[in-house]
C-alpha cells in the first residue's frame, strides 16, 4: 500500500473521529446494538469461514462467534454507565457551592492489530469499545483470516448505514507490517491496540513512546495441581486447555507442576483425557483438535519436539505430524532451558514435572517472564490463598484451567505479557481520557 494510501486512511479516521466524537451514548449504543444484530444474520458463514482460513474446529469457531455477539452485548450494556461519573465535591472542605464530575472523552482515531486465533472475538473485543467510546477504528486483521474480516467488516458497515453513522468510521486495513508500522507512528492516530506477539508488542511499545498502547502478548500458563484433588476430574478439565484449537491460545496451559503424591494418578489420567480428545478434520463437528495455522508452523513445532527429546525429554504421547496436523504430545523431564518450558509454545505441546510441595509448585510456575494465566488446583484453602499471592499473572484461576474466560470479565497480562485489560468495561476506559470539570457557586 502506497504511503499516500495510507495517509488517506489516517485523514480519513480522523474525518469520521470528529464526526463521531461527539456522538451521543444512545448513538453509539444504537450503533453497536445494530453490529450485534448484523453479526446474527452472519454467523454461519462467519464460523465457516474462520474454520476454513484458520484450521479451528467449527464446534470452536461457532463458539468464538457467540463470545463475540456476548462481546458486544456487554460493551452495549456498559456504555450505558460509561462517561461520567459524580465527584463529591460539596463534602470537601473550601469547596462549598462547588460541583464536580468526572467525565471521559474518546482519545481520537485507534489502530486495532488483531492475530489470527480469536480473528472475530479478539477483534470485536477491540472494535466496540473503541467506537462505543466515540473513536474511529483503523483495523489491521491478522493476514491469515481475509474473507473472515471482511465479512466482519461488512456487517458493521450494514450497521454503520442503518444508523447513519460517519462515513469510514471502521475501515479495514489490511497492511504488511512495515505499512502497520508506518500507520502506528502517524501522530494523528491516537492510540495503538495491539494483541500478537511478545516481540513485535515491546517493538511497538519502545517505537511509539508518549503514545497511549495497549498490548496484549504471548503467554506461558502454568497449572500447579495439589495433591489430595481428584486426578480423573482436574485431568479432564485441563486436557481441552491444553490442547483444543491445537494449543493456539496465549492463555492455553502449558507448563504443568504435580504434586508427588499425585503424580502417578494424574499423570495416566491426564493421558489419557488428551487421547480421547477428537484430532482430524476441522471440519467435522466431533473434532477438537484441528491443524495448526500452517505446515511450516507444524515443522517447527514437530522438530522442536524432536529437539527437546534429544536433550533428554521423555514421550509420554505423541502422533505423526501430516501436513499443517500435529497430534498432541506430552512430555517430561524436559531441561528448563528448553523453549517448551521458558517460551510460549502456542501448539499442542504439554509439558509434566513432578515438585515435592505445592509451594516448590508455585515457584516454579512463577519463574517466568510472562504473566498473562496462571491456574492452581487444591482442596486447601490456604494453598489457593497462597496461590492468589505467589503467582503473578494478570489472571490468577483457582481450580479453573488458564482457559477460561468470561467475556465481560477484565482480561490482560503483566511483565512480558502486555499491560492493561480489555473486556468491554476496561478497554472503553483504555480509549478514553478522564476530564474532571469543576463548577464553583453561582456568580
Amino acid at each position: 500500500m502506497a504511503s499516500k494510501a495510507l495517509d488517506g486512511m489516517v485523514e480519513e479516521a480522523l474525518k469520521a473521529f470528529l464526526a463521531w466524537k461527539g456522538a451521543s451514548r444512545l448513538a453509539r449504543r444504537r450503533l453497536l446494538q445494530a453490529w450485534l444484530e448484523q453479526v446474527g444474520l452472519v454467523k454461519e458463514d462467519l464460523a465457516r469461514l474462520l474454520t476454513e482460513e484458520t484450521g479451528k474446529p467449527i464446534t470452536l469457531a461457532k463458539g468464538e462467534i457467540a463470545r463475540g455477539e456476548s462481546t458486544l452485548l456487554v460493551t452495549v450494556e456498559a456504555l450505558g454507565a460509561f462517561g461520567e461519573e459524580a465527584v463529591p465535591y460539596d463534602l470537601m472542605a473550601g469547596a462549598e457551592g462547588c460541583r464536580a464530575v468526572l467525565r471521559r472523552f474518546p482519545l481520537g482515531p485507534v489502530l486495532a492489530i488483531t492475530p489470527f486465533n480469536f480473528p472475530v472475538n479478539l477483534a470485536l473485543h477491540k472494535l466496540g469499545p473503541a467506537l462505543g467510546a466515540g473513536c474511529s477504528v483503523l483495523w489491521k486483521p491478522c493476514p491469515q483470516a481475509p474473507r473472515t474480516s471482511r465479512l466482519l467488516w461488512e456487517s458493521f458497515e450494514a450497521a454503520r448505514i442503518q444508523e447513519q453513522a460517519p462515513l469510514r468510521l471502521l475501515q479495514l486495513a489490511p497492511a504488511d507490517p512495515a505499512e502497520a508500522q508506518l500507520l502506528a507512528q502517524d501522530p494523528r492516530i491516537a492510540a495503538v491496540s495491539f494483541t500478537g506477539s511478545e516481540r513485535v508488542g515491546h517493538h511497538l511499545e519502545r517505537l511509539l513512546a508518549g503514545k497511549r498502547v495497549l498490548l496484549e502478548l504471548g503467554g506461558n500458563a502454568a497449572v500447579v495441581v495439589d495433591e489430595g484433588v481428584d486426578a480423573g476430574t482436574v485431568a479432564r478439565a485441563l486436557a481441552p486447555a491444553a490442547v483444543a484449537g491445537a494449543g493456539q491460545s496465549c492463555s492455553k496451559a502449558q507448563r504443568f507442576y504435580i504434586h508427588r503424591g499425585l503424580w502417578e494418578a494424574f499423570v495416566p489420567a491426564f493421558v489419557a483425557a488428551v487421547k480421547a480428545l477428537p484430532v482430524g478434520d476441522p471440519m467435522d463437528p466431533a473434532t477438537v483438535v484441528g491443524p495448526l495455522i500452517d505446515e511450516a508452523t507444524a515443522v517447527r513445532v514437530d522438530e522442536g519436539l524432536d529437539r527437546a527429546v534429544a536433550a533428554g525429554a521423555t514421550v509420554l504421547l505423541r502422533g505423526r505430524r501430516q501436513g499443517a496436523l500435529l497430534p498432541p504430545a506430552i512430555l517430561t523431564d524436559v531441561p528448563e532451558e528448553d523453549p517448551f518450558v521458558c517460551e510460549e509454545a502456542f501448539s499442542p505441546i504439554s509439558v509434566l514435572t513432578p515438585v515435592d510441595s505445592f509451594g516448590e509448585g508455585l515457584d516454579r510456575a512463577a519463574a517466568t517472564r510472562f504473566g498473562l494465566r496462571a491456574s492452581a488446583y487444591s482442596r486447601d484453602l490456604g494453598n489457593l490463598r497462597l496461590a492468589e499471592q505467589r503467582l503473578r499473572a494478570g489472571g490468577v484461576l483457582l481450580n479453573l484451567p488458564p482457559t477460561f474466560r468470561l467475556d465481560a470479565a477484565p482480561f490482560g497480562g503483566v511483565a512480558a505479557s502486555g499491560n492493561g485489560f480489555e473486556g468491554p468495561r476496561w478497554a472503553l476506559e483504555a480509549f478514553t481520557e478522564g476530564r474532571l470539570i469543576v463548577e464553583g457557586p453561582a456568580l
